[in-house]
């Protein structure tokens, strides 16, 4: 079964981090197990927790390990399997000096947020065991196009097959061959688009699918607001949709009337703003223990801490 996936998303500075950290040790005191993995490339999460993190996740404390996505390994992984990708398609390719030429796939558009959707994938697929994946993500543009690449690619590679099967048709090229009951398609090309339409769809659904909810965080103030609005929008086109606001270091007199206003009644958590910045391990969980309400909206109903339990859990080892 696919964990909970949890998507925090917002303008540079309004406290992603701050909050997909306090969620993970939320999470992990109402006895969840959950792995909080930065997408951002600033990878803020080592500052926050003091702790150097890497690709292979690292235990901070019961329930929750970090993870640290390193984006330009995944983008040489990418272009390592490109090469070899059209090195076996195309085995005439020496004649025509492709290889020469791979050195441009440095430069191509779109590299980066695919890297980070390779990321993802290696996440989901060997995190099978946690019930809760916390994705610390990178800026508004790039999260923006991050989430729209499957359905984006997905239209080209459905075009690119209808076009392959024209000129197969057109140029009337045996492509199946039938063994008894089987039919082989011996067409690679096909088959390649064929795979990577299945890989696509899969990831597409899964950003659309009830495992996974975007926490929008942003703080009270016109700018933070107005970016917010675009985040969401940009969803909206992708019929992607935001569970949940944030509103970070809150002012507990402000009314909130231009977030309700802008996002009528969509649930919202308001964390305080801390005295001190919560930095290490034992900030955070004093923080939490402080406001042990704050984070009730990313639990299941069924896993709501009662009584002073949170505060007494989260207090363990500080």
């Amino acid at each position: 079964m696919t964990p909970e996936l949890h998507f925090f998303v917002g303008k540079g500075g309004v406290g992603k981090s701050t909050t997909s950290a306090l969620t993970g040790l939320s999470l992990a005191a109402a006895g969840r197990k959950t792995l909080l993995v930065s997408m951002d490339p600033a990878h803020n999460q080592q500052d926050i927790f003091e702790t150097e993190f890497s690709e292979k996740p690292r235990r901070v404390c019961d329930g929750l390990s970090v993870k640290q996505v390193d984006t330009r390994r995944w983008m040489a992984r990418y272009l390592k399997q490109t090469r070899e990708h059209i090195r076996k398609t195309y085995l005439y390719q020496s004649a025509f000096n492709i290889q020469d030429h791979f050195k441009v796939l440095e430069f191509s558009p779109g590299l980066e947020e695919y890297a980070l959707l390779m990321a993802f994938e290696d996440v989901v697929a060997r995190s099978g065991d946690q019930d809760a994946i916390l994705f610390d993500m990178a800026p508004t543009a790039l999260s923006l196009r991050f989430f729209a690449l499957p359905a984006i690619t997905l239209i080209w590679l459905e075009k690119l097959l209808s076009l392959r099967m024209l000129i197969c048709e057109k140029k009337e090229i045996i492509s199946r061959i039938r063994i008894g009951r089987r039919e082989i398609e011996r067409d690679r090309v096909k088959n390649t688009l064929g795979d990577m339409i299945e890989r696509h769809r899969r990831l597409r659904d899964l950003f659309l699918s009830d495992p996974a909810r975007i926490h929008l965080v942003l703080n009270d103030d016109r700018l933070s607001l107005s970016e917010s609005i675009r985040i969401r929008d940009g969803l909206a086109v992708q019929g992607m949709a935001i569970d949940r606001l944030v509103v970070n270091r809150a002012d507990p007199a402000g009314s909130g009337g231009r977030i309700s206003r802008a996002f009528g009644s969509l649930p919202v958590s308001r964390l305080p703003a801390a005295p001190v910045a919560p930095i290490g391990l034992a900030a955070l969980k004093q923080y939490l223990a402080a406001h042990p309400g704050a984070f009730h909206g990313f639990l299941p109903h069924h896993d709501l801490p009662l009584g002073p339990t949170l505060s007494e859990s989260l207090m363990v080892a500080v």
